[in-house]
């Protein structure tokens, strides 16, 4: 396991193919059997999907001031760096499909020795901004009903229950839990996205940027 005792500079970016196998072991790590092998090759060439990884930098300059960060957040910077197997540990991705009318947060995942550190915070702000860039009003996502740390952190970036789909997991017949976050079109929504993002930024104290390569 990676101690993480020094600031930590994330960056979070599209997926590519040179990511595939660390994010495999991403997911093992974090899910073990409990969910199915997502097909990452497929995925990163569907144009109705979006997945993203949190590149971690460990030894990392000190970040800049929370008052600066997510100013500085959303850069399209050009790739100067090989990352994935080669370069800074993935340390979480996520996924995404976007729909006529709103975005599906289909999968999340944090490495163990990653989590508690903000990085799955800040992947599902930076999903959220991909339902704000393609104006699009609401994030749903499904959550294991029993998986109360994760059904917590949604909560806390303004999602809602939103209906139960029984026996949805096929690995043990357990329920799942419908939870949307909406609102993104709206002045109020937005500004409450920000606040969330502020937040966290003063929270964890950590430099996130994301790049769209």
């Amino acid at each position: 396991m990676c101690a993480l005792a020094r600031p930590t500079a994330v960056t979070i970016r599209p997926m590519r193919r040179a990511d595939v196998r660390a994010a495999f072991r991403v997911e093992r790590d974090a899910y073990g059997s409990q969910s199915p092998r997502t097909s990452f090759r497929r995925e990163i060439l569907n144009g109705l999907a979006q997945y993203l990884v949190a590149d971690v930098g460990e030894d990392a300059p000190a970040p800049p001031q929370v008052r600066d960060w997510w100013a500085r957040a959303v850069q399209f910077l050009p790739d100067r760096l090989p990352f994935g197997p080669s370069g800074a540990p993935i340390a979480g991705f996520a996924g995404a499909w976007f729909t006529h009318d709103q975005l599906h947060l289909v999968t999340l995942a944090v490495a163990p020795q990653y989590q508690g550190r903000g990085i799955g915070q800040a992947l599902l702000l930076a999903v959220c901004d991909l339902a704000v860039a393609a104006d699009l009003d609401s994030v749903a996502l499904e959550v294991r009903s029993t998986n109360a740390r994760a059904v917590s952190l949604y909560a806390r970036h303004g999602f809602r229950s939103n209906g139960r789909l029984r026996n949805y997991y096929a690995d043990n017949g357990e329920d799942a839990l419908v939870m949307l976050l909406d609102g993104l079109d709206t002045p109020e929504g937005r500004a409450a996205l920000d606040a969330r993002r502020a937040e966290h930024a003063e929270r964890y104290g950590v430099g996130f940027v994301t790049r769209s390569d």
